[in-house]
Formats: C-alpha cells, sequence, structure tokens
C-alpha cells in the first residue's frame, strides 16, 4: 500500500477522533469503509493504525472510560493540527497527480486565493533536500517595502506555513540568530557547501515558535503571558472549528452569553490582530496591558472615521 493512501488513512481517523471524542471503534471502521461490505473482519489494521499513529505521529488517541470512546489527548492537540495540515496539502497534491482532475477546468471546481499556497512551491523540494543534506543554500531575497535585493548565504533548518504563505527558517552566515524569509521573495536559489552548524544549537530559538502565532516570537519582552477573552457565545463556534492556538481552552455553559478562553502564547502583532477580527465578539480580561493596548488600536481605527 502506497505511504499517501497510508496518510490519507490516519489523517480520517484523526479527523474523526478529533471531531467526535468518545467515537467507538466501530464508529471508526464505518466512518473509514462507508461500504458495509468492505468492513474488515480483523480489527487488527485499525489497532495497528492506532499505534503508528501514537508511536510515530507522536498524537495520544486513547480509550476514555468516561466517554466509552476514543479521543486525543489536550497536550499533544499542535501534533494534530500540524499533521490535518499537512494531510490537507497532500490530497490536494494526489488530486492533481492522479489524472482524475482535468486541470483545465481545475478553476471552475476551486477556486484558490491570490495569496495560495502554491506561491514559491516550486523552490520547496530543493529546500527539503538542502535540510535533510545539510547543505547551505544561497539566494536573493526581495524586500517589497524598499524594493531592494540582498544576496545570503543560509543554513536552512525547517519550512514553516502560515495564512497560505510558506516560509523558511534559517541561520544567515557569520550571525547565530534565525531568520525567517518568505520563499515567495526569494530569487535564484542555489544549494552550496555543506552546513556546519548544529541542529540541536537552535531548538531553544525554534521551540518559540510553538508559543506564538505567525512569525514574530521577538516583540516586547518575549514572555509566554496568561490571555483571558471573554467571547460571545455564538462566536466560540469559531474558535472551537479553527482554534487561534493550541494552547486554547474554552469555558462555556449552555445558556450563558458569553465564555472564557484562554490562551499561554506571547501576545505578538499577529495575535492582536486576530483579536481585533473579532471586533465586537471579544473583550480582552487579562492581562490589563493587553487590554489598555487592544483598546488603544481600536480608538486609532476608529479616528480613521
Amino acid at each position: 500500500m502506497s505511504t499517501y493512501n497510508k496518510v490519507s488513512r490516519l489523517g480520517k481517523i484523526i479527523s474523526m477522533v478529533k471531531n467526535n471524542p468518545g467515537i467507538s471503534q466501530a464508529e471508526i471502521m464505518k466512518g473509514l469503509y462507508p461500504d458495509v461490505d468492505s468492513i474488515p473482519k480483523s480489527r487488527r489494521t485499525l489497532e495497528r493504525d492506532l499505534a503508528a499513529i501514537r508511536n510515530e505521529l507522536f498524537i495520544a488517541i486513547d480509550y476514555d472510560s468516561s466517554l466509552q470512546g476514543y479521543k486525543i489527548d489536550d497536550s499533544t492537540l499542535d501534533a494534530t493540527y500540524e499533521f490535518l495540515k499537512m494531510v490537507e496539502f497532500a490530497n490536494v497534491g494526489q488530486l492533481l497527480q492522479d489524472g482524475k482532475t482535468d486541470l483545465s477546468k481545475f478553476s471552475d471546481i476551486v477556486e484558490l486565493d491570490n495569496s495560495s499556497i502554491f506561491k514559491g512551491i516550486d523552490l520547496v523540494k530543493t529546500l527539503i533536500t538542502a535540510i535533510q543534506q545539510r547543505q547551505k543554500i544561497t539566494f536573493k531575497h526581495i524586500n517589497y517595502w524598499e524594493n531592494t535585493e540582498k544576496n545570503y548565504i543560509v543554513s536552512p533548518l525547517k519550512i514553516k506555513e502560515y495564512l497560505n504563505r510558506w516560509y523558511l527558517i534559517g541561520v544567515p552566515d557569520k550571525t547565530s540568530e534565525i531568520r525567517t524569509f518568505g520563499i515567495d521573495r526569494l530569487k535564484d536559489l542555489e544549494t552550496a557547501d555543506a552546513s556546519r552548524i548544529k541542529y540541536k544549537d537552535y531548538e531553544d530559538q525554534l521551540n518559540r515558535f510553538h508559543n506564538i502565532i505567525g512569525l514574530n516570537f521577538n516583540e516586547g519582552d518575549g514572555k509566554t503571558k496568561l490571555i483571558k477573552l471573554k467571547v460571545y457565545h455564538k462566536h466560540l463556534k469559531y474558535l472551537q472549528s479553527l482554534p487561534l492556538h493550541h494552547s486554547q481552552k474554552i469555558d462555556w455553559q449552555k445558556g450563558q452569553e458569553h465564555g472564557i478562553v484562554t490562551y499561554r502564547i506571547i501576545p505578538n502583532y499577529e495575535f492582536k490582530i486576530q483579536i481585533l477580527k473579532m471586533h465586537c465578539f471579544a473583550e480582552v480580561l487579562e492581562p490589563i496591558e493587553l487590554r489598555e493596548e487592544i483598546k488603544t488600536m481600536l480608538q486609532e481605527a476608529l479616528d480613521q472615521y
């Protein structure tokens, strides 16, 4: 069986458990095999898949006796979202590759945003190869704001996707700080000499991405803080279906007008923009300095009118 088929099947299992805490083994099997006649009599395949999800993907799916079914441990939700996002990309790629979609009519079926995930996608394979083979890369980076180009030699560490754009995370020569580069702004990309840097030396910097939304973890004092929001109950459904961050927790009782949403996060610019997007449906309760900053930003926007 192909790697794609296995990844797709594991993605379906994870998605079913994530969206239906307490789902039974029989319900998972029915979801995997809608045709009753095609359901394998043996449950060993599902048991192997659950073991692969735990041991290979580090996503904890376990049986919860109180729910009488399976659920995903909250501590592994970050890995869950990352894997499901990867499966989403893989499914699009397989759809185009297997020849079942007429590319000339693809735009009639799927409408892509102007800043789609495919911008700069042609460079991803080269970057992944360089990371795996521990090679440096050279490129010109285009600065849209200054309308300039600058040459770089970088040891690439990781590729990150954010808001339908790809970013390279790497260490420029003669520096010790990691930096992000928009892949759509790279020009004349080539592989170069072997990189001598050690990945473990930059793990602490890379791990800081887990504490932010987006790319900027150096804003303010750069410290993780407990954020508490008061959110209108109808808007909570959107946050439940698409959490802003893996640390998100929602406390809401049926019949209440508002719920409390908390995050443990560095309140960078991208996070503040997400709060502003919720406008009248969300109010910052804590910390007080973030509440005052959002109030100022809202007032400055109002003053424009």
